[in-house]
């Protein structure tokens, strides 16, 4: 099992649906609709992950957030930059737990 920490700098709630798995073409959609995260800025965000096979026997990882804003509110360049720094070091999490533990994949 995997466990992903959230900055405390970012939130300490949220809550989020599975929108869609699709093994075959190795696809995951998720949607935040409610948390402290949002801060009154957000109405929600998708995020769509998808893995794609390379030819060295790895993956290319694609992450694609789509945010839908409460009125003309817009994140600042200081929140999107965590929010992209959070992300990519949850997925340096995961492939570091990944690359130890292989008989789990």
């Amino acid at each position: 099992m995997v466990v992903l920490e959230v900055s405390r700098a970012l939130c300490s709630t949220s809550k989020h649906t599975v929108d869609a798995i699709d093994t075959t073409n190795h696809l995951i959609s998720y949607t935040y609709f409610e948390g402290d995260v949002f801060k009154g800025i957000i109405e929600k965000a998708t995020h769509h992950i998808k893995l794609t096979p390379s030819s060295n026997g790895g993956a290319v990882y694609k992450h694609t957030i789509i945010f839908k804003y409460i009125g003309d509110a817009k994140l600042s360049d200081e929140a999107m930059n965590i929010t992209k720094e959070t992300i990519k070091n949850n997925f340096k999490r995961m492939e570091s737990y990944a690359i130890a533990h292989p008989e789990d994949f």
